[in-house]
């Protein structure tokens, strides 16, 4: 079994934290109702802001895309962070116009966050 490289929390966790974030600012932006009665509930109604959530939301993007690509240079193998900059462009340029294409940007990231996780997985097992 191999042990893993002493790379920062950033380089190992990014795409994770990125990931997670995006949706939580994505599903805002969108109006999701959950999650939006929650944020209320628990006192962070201020939240509900697209002035805050579409800044949230472009960093969040940033540290994803960063991930993916920190990802890429582990394992060698583009295809999440290709999929992973295909699914943030179409979030971001659709979030305002066109809600289910929006959805379909977030379900790209999330598959492109599995793919790097098991491509990372992969190459570290044949190590």
């Amino acid at each position: 079994m191999s042990i893993p490289s002493k790379s920062g929390f950033w380089q190992r966790y990014a795409d994770k934290v990125g990931v997670g974030g995006s949706i939580f600012a994505a599903l805002c932006c969108l109006g999701f109702p959950a999650l939006l009665s929650l944020l209320g509930a628990i006192g962070l109604g201020f939240l509900i802001n697209d002035a805050i959530l579409l800044p949230l939301l472009t960093i969040f993007l940033t540290v994803t895309l960063g991930g993916f690509f920190a990802g890429m240079r582990h394992h060698g193998q583009p295809w999440a962070f290709g999929l992973g900059l295909l699914s943030a462009l179409v979030l971001f340029v659709f979030l305002f116009i066109n809600t289910a294409i929006s959805y379909i940007g977030l379900a790209g990231l999330i598959v492109s966050g599995g793919l790097n996780i098991w491509l990372r997985s992969r190459q570290l097992k044949s190590s």
